[in-house]
């Protein structure tokens, strides 16, 4: 090598020296390198760090003994401005030669314990071989360091919903917490977690079912809160729905009086009356309240409220069932006297036998308490005689 081509040389391997540097800087810096690191690695990660971690170590002994050989030919260059025949044969043997042994996993071999090199590498070839191998080390790690960027990211809703379900039950105070296990849900999160870390590569989000249980208290506490809220307001309105029970069952009790005095064997079912029980519950739940029994408020009021629509829907159906026998009752005295019309006006009216079924009928109808299976026979007995005296024509 002429002077001016071991200068353009050296000059070369300098500035591939500190591109290498700072790569190998970053690399050394890397944060997924302290993961890779790890010993409880597992999965594609683990195989990951195994190639990861081997190439490292390759880089670094091939780094020193560029550093080495580029320190060597500096300090010849360095000896005379104008290197002779033996500095130049130095030179282009540092430069151009194969002169770096490397064993066949890539280490270099410097020391004659160690065996005989796999293969020799001249000085710019090994600095080629570091930026493109520092270069695939640094994507591996920014790819190990994404992974587990998508870990945490895919942690991150959970945990937030977690960590504020706490912290409003906290707020709520009360017995809010005292059924929610948040301490054990937290610690099973933070398990998945770290058993996703160990192969971020590989990993997948946290467990459904561990998912699902968050989801479930944040609701929950949630509710709770909106509960607290809402309260009042839903006090009064179970207050004003029990005034309307009450109403109702009131209705129906008058109806069933009059039923049962009447119609005789009305049949019907006891009376409502689901008012008192319903207000006694509604006292409870100011007690709970008070108490700040948010989880005990909350099914108590549900059920209050399915109470009330139950008591409301149960007294409406008692007094049309009252009402219906009374109807039934006057819907019969309008058919006999229809009937009793039509016999008039076919000049039946005075017809014993005819005559005899509709005092019949109207005695059982206007009876108190009245029969109405008995009386409904009667009806049907007189507009069938009437019916057989028209289709004969017999006056």
């Amino acid at each position: 090598m002429s002077r001016d081509e071991v200068d353009r040389a050296i000059v070369g391997l300098v500035a591939a020296y500190d591109r290498i540097s700072a790569a190998m800087f970053e690399m050394d810096a890397h944060p997924a390198l302290v993961l890779l690191r790890g010993s409880s690695l597992r999965g594609r990660t683990a195989e990951v760090a195994t190639e990861v971690l081997a190439a490292v170590e390759v880089l670094w002994s091939q780094f020193a003994a560029l550093g080495a050989q580029l320190d060597r030919a500096k300090t010849v260059r360095a000896e005379r401005s104008r290197p002779g025949d033996a500095e130049l044969r130095v030179l282009t043997s540092v430069l151009r030669h194969p002169i770096v042994g490397l064993s066949a996993s890539g280490l270099v071999v410097d020391s004659p314990a160690a065996g005989g090199p796999a293969s020799w590498q001249t000085v710019p070839g090994l600095a080629d071989d570091l930026e493109t191998v520092a270069a695939e080390v640094v994507r591996a790690l920014g790819e190990v360091e994404a992974a587990s960027g998508r870990v945490a990211a895919l942690y991150a809703q959970p945990t937030a919903a977690l960590e504020k379900a706490s912290a409003d039950a906290t707020n709520l105070g009360g017995d809010a917490l005292k059924e929610s296990d948040v301490d054990g849900l937290a610690a099973s999160l933070a398990n998945a977690q770290a058993e996703a870390l160990r192969d971020p590569i590989g990993a997948s989000g946290p467990p459904p079912e561990l998912v699902s249980e968050i989801d479930a208290l944040a609701r929950r506490i949630a509710g709770l809160a909106a509960l607290r809220t809402a309260y009042p307001e839903r006090v009064r309105s179970l207050t004003t729905a029990v005034d309307e029970v009450a109403a109702a069952e009131a209705a129906a009790a008058k109806v069933y009086a009059l039923a049962l005095e009447k119609i005789a064997n009305a049949g019907l079912p006891p009376a409502p009356d689901a008012v008192g029980g319903l207000r006694a519950h509604l006292a409870q739940l100011g007690q709970l309240h008070r108490e700040g029994r948010w989880a005990r408020l909350a099914d108590e009021l549900s059920i209050v409220e399915r109470s009330v629509a139950r008591a409301k829907e149960r007294a409406a159906h008692l007094h049309e069932a009252a009402d219906g026998l009374l109807q039934r009752r006057t819907e019969l005295r309008g058919r006999l006297d229809a009937y009793r019309a039509r016999a008039g006006r076919m000049g039946l009216v005075e017809h014993e036998e005819l005559a005899a079924r509709h005092r019949a009928a109207q005695d059982l109808l206007y009876t108190s308490p009245c029969d109405l299976p008995a009386a409904t026979r009667a009806v049907v007995a007189y507009q069938r005689y009437l019916n057989q005296l028209t289709e004969r024509g017999n006056p």
